[in-house]
């Protein structure tokens, strides 16, 4: 399995506008604000780095949720990963994104996800 590139750091904001104008101030341009999940987010963009923000349910944490990268296949990353001893979800086509993906936890619980580096609307 090899990582091409970053794709998107993504976090959780109890305020989103609030948090939208703080991105921007730091220089971050808004792609576009849609549902994700059922909620509220935006998505923006600065120096070639993604940042994914959700609005909190009661339920979740305000902050990190995971990061993201891009791979060539997404089979190959699982099958690599559980020939190693770990877990993970997927890949299963996510909607909101249009985008399939796959899922793991490290050692810590930290979930990072990998996307297919091309993305499609059905095919993996």
């Amino acid at each position: 399995m090899k990582i091409k590139a970053m794709d998107h750091l993504h976090f959780f904001a109890t305020d989103l506008d609030e948090t939208i104008g703080f991105y921007e101030a730091l220089g971050f341009t808004v792609i576009r604000r849609h549902k994700h999940g059922g909620r509220e987010a935006a998505q923006l963009t600065a120096g070639g780095l993604t940042v994914d923000l959700n609005q909190t349910r009661a339920a979740d944490n305000p902050g990190y949720s995971h990061f993201a990268v891009k791979v060539d296949d997404l089979e190959e990353a699982a099958g690599t990963l559980k020939a190693k001893g770990y877990d993970s979800d997927g890949p299963t086509f996510n909607q909101d994104t249009g985008r399939w993906i796959l899922t793991a936890r490290d050692p810590n619980g930290f979930l990072v996800q990998m996307v297919k580096a091309e993305p499609q609307t059905q095919g993996r």
